[in-house]
């Protein structure tokens, strides 16, 4: 018996890859950029990964890492998490010390919600 838990990414990985063949498809001569946060086994071959919304918390930052090597031993290297967290308004050092880390992330981005200061 299959339970829900057992395949609950793999809609994430076909729709990773569905994604990213739709891309190659419409422009063959141009490599697909497609992010996702919802993957599986096999996902690296399709695009970046990102850990999903985070907070603008001291912990976060912290968790950042040891999450971004685990994907990273996993097979999955193109991962990132959102800098300087998604959610909350994060305070100066955090904000500077996280650009600092984040550049160190194989995939860098500055991300957070439109209500962030």
């Amino acid at each position: 018996e299959v339970e829900h838990r057992d395949v609950h990414n793999v809609f994430g990985f076909y729709h990773h890859w569905a994604t990213a063949q739709g891309h190659e498809e419409r422009a063959p001569n141009v490599r697909p950029f497609v992010l996702t946060r919802s993957f599986f086994a096999g996902s690296h071959r399709h695009g970046a990964v990102w850990t999903g919304d985070n907070m603008a918390k001291w912990s976060h930052l912290a968790k950042s890492v040891p999450m971004l090597l685990s994907l990273c031993l996993c097979g999955i290297s193109f991962v990132g998490a959102d800098v300087p967290g998604f959610f909350l308004d994060p305070e100066p050092e955090l904000f500077q010390r996280w650009h600092q880390l984040g550049i160190w992330y194989p995939f860098y981005r500055g991300h957070a919600h439109l209500e962030t200061k």
